[in-house]
């Protein structure tokens, strides 16, 4: 009788050496998945160093990527060399090699994905503006959309799906130039100027329907052509606009004028903040042209009524004045004389000075803004944000122009509390529920605690980095998804991109 043995003992050795030429091709299938993947991950075909870091998980996934090619084939030629010592041929090695290839696709995503983190894809991107000569001006985020203005008027867009909600022209060569910095009951306040002209005619809208509810014309500042912030603003049913020399107050709803406040003999407003039933308004005061002091201005939002004046420790003109916050009130003040002040200022209930922090410092520069005309000049998107009593603001190390790092400062005292580095160039901070910071670096976004400057790492903007202006403002949305509204729509880089996992 013939003994079967030796047959069953070939087959066996031809099915394990076909398995191990499987694995073989595996391993070749993970460096093609590897260098697709690694490679497809690089914005723009270029990245690297610390202010334009490749993604996360790029790196080692090249590696490994020349690591399985190097691999898989020396020992696919070993493995396939083995089977066709037991059994002759090239159409099975091919087969099973391939057949492993398929089979380390899945595997290789999952690994790709684990190295790479949470992503976030191009959902929708909003048209690009047109004309091409306008400009964005600042934005209001509301509930489910943002109003965006541009110098010739309002768009609402759907934070759903991008479609316009309304659109509101400007008055007929008018430019948008300054906007309230919230909407309150549904009302935003926005007011225009001819060109080379002040801003002077002051409208309120309902940011639901886009209807202009009221206009009033007013005495601007010549001095205040270009878009500037601070020269409008809304709280407590009353919309506040500056004048030359005086505070105005209207109606928020109706327009209708409700009181107006003078500020003296060679007094004039620079930018003014409302909330909580009280309008804080920075004023410079001049003797013909000298220079004669700078005052904080309180007065009840309602009524107009004159509470208290505080001395500003400034002795000569203003060069930049900007309120980060209404409640608690901090502002960044700076001065012509380049040994003056250039600082944050944080003022108590009664506009008693409490603390300031130096703009720039031994050891960093503050970077709470982008340069003029990058950014939204009538109501900026700040890159610094104050929740209770620390300044949470972007910085650069001394000789550096991009900022690649977060600190807090205490506003009390102005002592740095702590500093984070960003992981890549921070565009933008926005304030999260639960006094948390969302800060936009490197193409991704983290999650930031204020009081201990614990940065978590969030997800990568896979598609869409390109879409992103230095002065965008980071808008959160649900579920998740992040909205990114730029300055210049005109076609470098969308009106507005939302991405979503």
């Amino acid at each position: 009788m013939e003994d079967s043995r030796p047959a069953r003992r070939t087959r066996g050795a031809v099915w394990g050496k076909a398995l191990l030429v499987v694995a073989a091709g595996l391993v070749v299938g993970l460096a093609v998945a590897f260098h697709w993947f690694g490679w497809t991950s690089i914005p723009g075909n270029a990245c690297g160093g610390r202010f334009s870091p490749c993604p996360e998980g790029t790196t080692p996934t090249i590696l490994l990527a020349f690591l399985c090619t190097f691999a898989g084939t020396i020992l696919v030629n070993w493995r396939v060399a083995e089977l066709t010592r037991v059994r002759p041929g090239k159409a099975l090695p091919a087969v099973l090699v391939v057949t492993g290839m398929v089979l380390a696709l899945w595997p290789g995503w999952e690994t790709y994905a684990w190295m790479r983190g949470p992503v976030l894809d191009r959902a929708w991107v909003a048209p690009v503006d047109r004309p091409g000569t306008v400009k964005g001006v600042g934005n209001w985020a509301l509930d489910s959309s943002v109003v965006r203005a541009r110098t010739d008027g309002l768009t609402s867009y759907d934070l759903a799906d991008g479609h316009e909600h309304w659109s509101l022209d400007a008055p007929v060569r008018g430019s948008a130039c300054a906007m309230s910095d919230t909407v309150v009951d549904g009302i935003g306040v926005i007011a225009f100027g001819r060109e080379d002209e002040p801003c002077d005619t002051v409208w309120g809208v309902d940011t639901t329907s886009g209807r202009k509810l009221w206009e009033r014309k007013i005495k601007g500042d010549a001095g205040f052509g270009p878009p500037t912030d601070g020269r409008v603003a809304a709280d407590s049913g009353v919309a506040v606009a500056l004048e030359d020399t005086s505070v105005r107050g209207f109606a928020l709803r109706a327009g209708v004028p409700r009181w107006k406040l003078d500020l003296g003999e060679g007094c004039s407003p620079v930018v003014a903040s409302a909330a909580a039933g009280r309008t804080r308004v920075v004023v410079q005061c001049m003797s013909g042209s000298a220079f004669r002091s700078l005052q904080l201005v309180s007065l009840d939002t309602s009524t107009g009524t004159h509470v208290r004046r505080t001395a500003l420790p400034a002795e000569s003109r203003w060069e930049a004045v900007m309120v980060l916050s209404a409640r608690p009130f901090a502002l960044w003040l700076k001065e012509k004389d380049d040994r003056g002040t250039d600082a944050v200022l944080a003022f108590g209930d009664q506009d008693r000075l409490r603390g300031s922090v130096k703009v720039s410092g031994r050891e960093e520069d503050l970077r709470m803004t982008v340069d003029t005309g990058q950014g939204f000049d009538a109501r900026p998107a700040l890159r610094a944000v104050v929740v209770g009593d620390v300044l949470v603001t972007a910085a650069t190390k001394p000789g550096e122009a991009v900022p690649g790092s977060v600190s807090g400062y205490g506003l009390g005292g102005g002592r740095r509390l702590w500093h984070a580095d960003a992981g890549g160039p921070v565009t933008a901070l926005t304030r999260l529920p639960g006094n948390r910071l969302a800060v936009l670096a490197g193409g991704r976004i983290g999650s930031l605690d204020p009081r201990t400057g614990h940065l978590a790492e969030g997800p990568l903007i896979r598609e869409g980095t390109d879409d992103v202006a230095e002065g965008t403002q980071l808008v959160p949305g649900r579920d998740g998804d992040w909205l990114l509204v730029n300055p210049d729509g005109t076609g470098v880089t969308p009106p507005l991109l939302r991405v979503s996992r």
